[in-house]
């Protein structure tokens, strides 16, 4: 009689000690990922393979190293359960991947919530022609970036660096040459999925 009391304390006792340790079907954790650099919809990650999937709404900072969002697999995991967080859709004119190391392992309370994704936006150039330019030199801006274009430059200009997809771009003229006024067409609107180089400068003399 003693050894069956004995026997069922030990299983009560066994069950109570999975169900501490998290291993219960609900699980008790919650798998966290840090997205960064995503400016695009269409993000889906997914599990162990398809066992659940996380759509990731779009951010607002392109940079992969700024301000990243938090976003969670919708149902808890259970201590010790093996978790691989992949990419299942990229999103638009972006590539995204897991950082190496943080996307894998037995769950715990500490890795659970440090499960990183990267994401670069596809990039192009931003430039077109110019005219009339026929003395001394124009500097032209979007944001930030500037180029000066001289006589000898040619009738071509590019900014330098990239500007990344779906960004908006405004070109106007920073500094205008001596003796002439240059303007701009075409110069604002949102960046495409290429090179935009249609951006249009036209120089003439000043007017008396």
């Amino acid at each position: 009689m003693k050894s069956m009391y004995a026997r069922a304390g030990a299983g009560a006792l066994c069950a109570a000690l999975l169900a501490g340790c998290g291993g219960d079907d609900n699980g008790s954790l919650l798998l966290t990922v840090t997205v960064y650099g995503l400016i695009k919809p269409g993000l889906v990650l997914t599990n162990n393979n398809g066992e659940q999937d996380l759509s990731v709404p779009a951010g607002s900072d392109p940079s992969p190293s700024g301000t990243g969002q938090s976003v969670y697999f919708p149902n808890l995991i259970a201590q010790d359960a093996n978790f691989n967080v992949t990419v299942k859709s990229q999103p638009t004119a972006t590539t995204c991947t897991p950082v190496e190391g943080s996307n894998t392992g037995k769950a715990n309370y500490y890795n659970a919530q440090r499960v990183v994704v990267q994401c670069v936006t596809n990039s192009y150039k931003l430039g077109g022609t110019i005219s009339g330019l026929t003395q001394d030199q124009v500097t032209l801006t979007n944001g930030s970036v500037t180029v000066t274009v001289r006589p000898e430059t040619g009738s071509t200009f590019t900014f330098p660096g990239t500007v990344y997809d779906g960004l908006n771009y405004g070109v106007t003229v920073l500094t205008q040459p001596s003796g002439l006024t240059c303007s701009v067409q075409n110069g604002t609107g949102t960046m495409p999925s290429g090179d935009m180089l249609n951006v249009v400068v036209t120089c003439a003399p000043k007017s008396a």
